[in-house]
């Protein structure tokens, strides 16, 4: 069976990620395998997932893919290389996939991508030089990097493509493929370990600027912020939604968000839980959160000098949701911490951490990547990769919570840890109340 492999984080699963699925099937033949490696609770971008994992697998399956497994919590809420690390890591341990596939807004360029990525796998000294000049000049690091590569290369495409979101993710898992498959090939040398070429596949973005999982996780914040602030102004704000929603996302992906707004439960959004991420008891001592995953650089400093008296104070400001300024209490603060060296993104996902207790040091964020393929649902068609991985995979295949019990390694018992962890907060905020991870299992899509 020919298989394909994708990253996703389907927040919300929208009609360009259908399409995607759609294309891989017209790429590969319909009798293609699509293996898709889905975030957890919470995501890359350092926010939570607006849909319970089940409910976007559950969408993901009727759209075409076959086998959907969970991305560690610790890896789904990293950077961009230890996220890609993480993902490849994952899929590439089925041992049942075969190709990779990822968006990007290059798809043409292709071979630069390629080009950039043996590149910057080499991990060349003159490049660090570089990056180093740029940051001292008050650069960011993403800029200081791209410049960098392209002034080594002499390829200004490469500084394009490092600074397109999508194409630095498809840079990053062409690096961890290359760097896992040198790995893989001295393991194959010295164990007699079996190793297979995967190869990847660029696909096209989708009306990009309408077809956004921002663009809709924004709608749907206001509208669950302004419901909380005035419950007189819910009816309009679903209405309002609902036309937004039903012309970008597919119509079970629109029907389950509506459906969890118009109930109050089942949906996550950051607004709800930014009071908890700043009472956090790291934001009380800076050399504690100093040693919090992504908290480096001076990041701890200005996170507590601003959350020393009062934490909650930075989200007690006026309705910032007129027609004038969109902008959110918990979106506003971060955007206000955020500067060229520490991102937006990378101020959530640090903030994240330091909820989570993920240090620097942690053991979750080992360097062997994940430790478990946690399945999370699957077709008649999945049922058979299933099959073949009882024979191929090289972690354990985990169908429900309670398979954890049998991990042996520290690393793996740290990253369900967090897992679990992660995905007990989530449902707190969703008001699943009862939800039990240990009872969840796996999907059956017919």
């Amino acid at each position: 069976m020919e298989t394909c492999g994708l990253t996703a984080e389907y927040n919300p699963f929208h009609r360009g990620h259908a399409r995607q699925l759609e294309l891989i099937r017209e790429t590969f033949g319909r009798d293609v395998g699509i293996v898709v490696c889905l975030s957890g609770p919470f995501c890359q971008h350092g926010v939570p997932a607006i849909l319970d994992k089940s409910e976007r697998a559950s969408i993901a399956l009727n759209h075409g893919a076959d086998l959907v497994i969970e991305l560690p919590q610790a890896f789904a809420l990293a950077s961009a290389e230890r996220f890609a690390e993480g993902a490849i890591g994952t899929l590439r341990s089925t041992g049942v996939v075969r190709h990779i596939a990822y968006g990007c807004e290059y798809p043409e360029d292709r071979d630069a991508i390629y080009d950039l990525a043996e590149f910057l796998a080499d991990e060349p000294e003159e490049l660090y030089d570089y990056i180093l000049d740029g940051i001292r000049d008050g650069k960011g690091f993403a800029a200081s990097r791209s410049d960098a590569v392209a002034s080594l290369t002499g390829n200004t495409r490469h500084r394009a493509i490092l600074e397109s979101p999508n194409s630095i993710l498809a840079v990053e898992y062409e690096i961890a493929l290359r760097k896992q498959r040198r790995e893989l090939k001295d393991s194959e040398t010295d164990n007699n370990a079996t190793f297979h070429e995967i190869k990847t596949v660029a696909l096209p973005l989708f009306d990009k600027q309408i077809q956004s999982s921002t663009a809709v996780r924004q709608v749907i914040s206001r509208t669950k912020y302004r419901t909380s602030v005035n419950d007189s102004a819910g009816t309009h704000s679903l209405l309002e939604v609902f036309r937004h929603l039903s012309s970008v996302l597919t119509n079970d992906s629109a029907a389950a968000v509506m459906k969890a707004l118009a109930e109050g439960r089942g949906l996550v959004t950051e607004e709800m839980i930014a009071s908890s991420l700043l009472l956090s008891p790291h934001f009380r001592d800076v050399d504690a959160l100093k040693k919090i995953n992504g908290m480096q650089g001076g990041l701890a400093e200005r996170l507590c000098g601003s959350l020393r008296d009062d934490p909650l104070n930075v989200l007690r400001q006026e309705d910032r949701t007129s027609e004038h300024d969109s902008s959110l209490p918990y979106d506003h603060f971060i955007r206000e911490m955020a500067t060229r060296t520490h991102p937006a993104s990378r101020v959530r996902r640090a903030i994240l951490a330091a909820a989570f207790a993920i240090r620097s040091d942690d053991t979750a964020l080992c360097h062997e990547g994940p430790r478990y393929i946690r399945v999370l649902g699957f077709t008649r068609r999945g049922r058979r990769l299933l099959s073949f991985m009882r024979h191929t995979a090289t972690l354990p295949v985990l169908m429900n919570a309670s398979d954890v019990r049998s991990l042996e390694t520290e690393s793996a018992r740290r990253q369900a840890k967090l897992d679990l962890y992660a995905q007990a907060l989530w449902n707190h905020y969703a008001s699943l109340h009862h939800a039990d991870e240990f009872k969840r299992n796996p999907l059956f899509m017919k």
